[in-house]
């Protein structure tokens, strides 16, 4: 209630300001051909009107509020793009997914990339289109067919009981583990197994130790003990 009154009052003093802008750029100048009139008298006025960008008072609030307030105007700019995003990600890379909306909808993929700055994800194989590219130092042009991302709320983690598409929910084990679980109207309320290929490191790590590496001799070497007073200092 108090947001729908906030938002009122907030447009009833851009109209007046926008009133005010107006009649200040509307001015009346005096002709300044004097002879042609009798006694001398200045001819009807000559109205000078400053041309806005904007052509009606509606078009100049809402680009002016959408410059306040974006957040308001989901129908103009789109809702996906004017939520916030995605902080706590429930599908990761490698996930077997179903498409639920769009060109291949009832379809099943893995998971490509996750690209969280968008919150949209890249399906192998699905959402295919057509790009342009123009040749370059070490490759070459034409047209390929590439993978689009999607909106993540345009797929959906596949049961892997039920095999069906379901939400994701969070379960903690005994041991203090976190797992994810299928939850929704017919899932089987299983496990999701966290995929493989995130246990493989983009860079794998040395197995052979390097100049700078710390002996194994040294790390293992036991410096203090509190019985015998090995490794106390002196006070």
């Amino acid at each position: 209630m108090w947001r729908l009154i906030g938002s009122r009052f907030e447009f009833l003093v851009l109209g007046l300001t926008f009133e005010f802008l107006r009649h200040r750029a509307t001015r009346t100048q005096p002709s300044l051909n004097r002879q042609s009139t009798p006694s001398n008298r200045p001819s009807s006025p000559a109205t000078v009107v400053l041309h806005w960008r904007f052509p009606s008072i509606e078009s100049f609030l809402s680009a002016l509020s959408l410059r306040l307030h974006p957040e308001r105007f989901w129908h103009t700019m789109g809702w996906k793009a004017a939520q916030k995003l995605i902080h706590h990600w429930k599908i990761l890379r490698g996930d077997n997914v179903m498409i639920i909306r769009g060109k291949d909808r009832g379809e099943t993929g893995t998971i490509k990339r996750v690209i969280r700055s968008q919150n949209r994800v890249i399906v192998e194989g699905k959402n295919l289109v057509k790009k342009h590219i123009k040749q370059g130092q070490g490759h070459e042009g034409g047209i390929f067919t590439v993978e689009a991302p999607l909106h993540v709320s345009n797929v959906q983690i596949v049961d892997p009981v039920t095999k069906q598409p379901c939400k994701v929910g969070i379960r903690y084990q005994e041991d203090g583990s976190k797992v994810r679980v299928s939850r929704g109207i017919g899932a089987s309320g299983s496990i999701i197994p966290r995929p493989e290929i995130l246990k493989i490191r983009a860079t794998p790590r040395p197995t052979i130790a390097g100049p700078k590496d710390t002996p194994m001799e040294l790390v293992l070497e036991k410096t203090f003990d509190a019985k015998t007073g090995k490794g106390m200092p002196d006070l």
